[in-house]
């Protein structure tokens, strides 16, 4: 019973990338046919979010990492922002230069890219203040997915709510 269970959340999670591969591909499509990304996005950020990214978890238990400052916060009188680690852009542009997209180069740039933080709602006008909602620091060839905060002087530390993407 048990490996049949296991079984089945391999499958799931099987199912669940292929639905993000056909995401992948449509975008691809359509950014070859002259669609502008503004219209594209959603139909590859959306399946990320919902099938892999939060999937069966809140997003407190899907946020790798937190600020320290987070701690002190909770969502419902908006303190608490869930962030992207790495924006967004770099994920879609890097799903969307893979040449023959299959399930598992698109879990590969999942894996890397994909992660979380939990910040403060003025950490994140921090960030927005110094250029960096929507872009990373200048590096080198190795990504650090921590590199915004580090270079806005925001103290982050793993999740201690934090729940594997594995269900």
């Amino acid at each position: 019973m048990r490996q049949a269970r296991q079984h089945q959340q391999m499958l799931q999670e099987a199912e669940r990338l292929k639905l993000i591969l056909e995401a992948v591909k449509y975008c691809q499509k359509v950014s070859m046919l002259g669609m502008p990304k503004a219209c594209y996005s959603k139909a590859l950020r959306e399946p990320i979010y919902f099938l892999w990214e939060s999937y069966r978890r809140t997003k407190s238990q899907a946020a790798k990492y937190c600020s320290e400052a987070s701690l002190m916060c909770t969502y419902g009188n908006h303190g608490l922002v869930y962030d992207h680690a790495i924006p967004f852009r770099y994920i879609q542009e890097e799903l969307l230069k893979i040449v023959n997209p299959n399930v598992g180069n698109v879990r590969h740039v999942l894996e890397i890219y994909q992660v979380a933080c939990l910040i403060t709602k003025e950490e994140d006008n921090l960030l927005t203040s110094i250029g960096l909602r929507s872009s990373m620091p200048d590096a080198g060839v190795e990504i650090n997915c921590l590199a915004r905060y580090e270079a806005a002087g925001i103290k982050v530390i793993p999740n201690p709510d934090y729940v594997p993407n594995c269900v």
